[in-house]
């Protein structure tokens, strides 16, 4: 996925487990804030080539285990460094190819959809431990 609004680009440590990287990981907890001010806490850091033909970068990424849809996110530090231009409308992104031309990158929704359903049968999958409830009586806090 990309996010124009993310300030860092995410990997899941599933990924880089998969491709056997785990000992290249910069390891240092981070706490990470979204937009809604849900934290998380990063594992560490790792850079990767990115390959976007016939642009190569080098992009540092921040390592998670929280479920998410996507494997990874794209944010803001991949897209300048591509000089990308986004457009939410047309599913697109267009960068300039070094040499001359531009190049672009579509959206494919079916894809997106996919990750989308696989990892809400993932989550069902995964057990939740209950925490004890508390309410509020007489401006005391009873455990039930």
């Amino acid at each position: 996925m990309v996010d124009n609004g993310s300030a860092v680009n995410l990997l899941q440590l599933s990924v880089i487990q998969k491709m056997g990287l785990e000992s290249t990981i910069i390891r240092r907890a981070e706490v990470l804030t979204g937009f809604n001010g849900h934290t998380s806490t990063a594992i560490g850091h790792i850079i990767l080539e990115v390959k976007t033909p016939p642009v190569v970068s080098k992009q540092t990424f921040t390592i998670v285990s929280d479920p998410s849809p996507y494997n990874g996110i794209l944010g803001r530090p991949w897209l300048i460094k591509l000089d990308a231009v986004t457009s939410v409308k047309y599913q697109k992104i267009r960068f300039r190819i070094p040499g001359g031309g531009v190049g672009e990158i579509k959206s494919d929704q079916v894809s997106s959809r996919r990750c989308t359903v696989q990892m809400l049968k993932e989550t069902k999958k995964k057990t939740f431990t209950p925490v004890e409830v508390t309410e509020v009586q007489k401006g005391k806090e009873i455990a039930k």
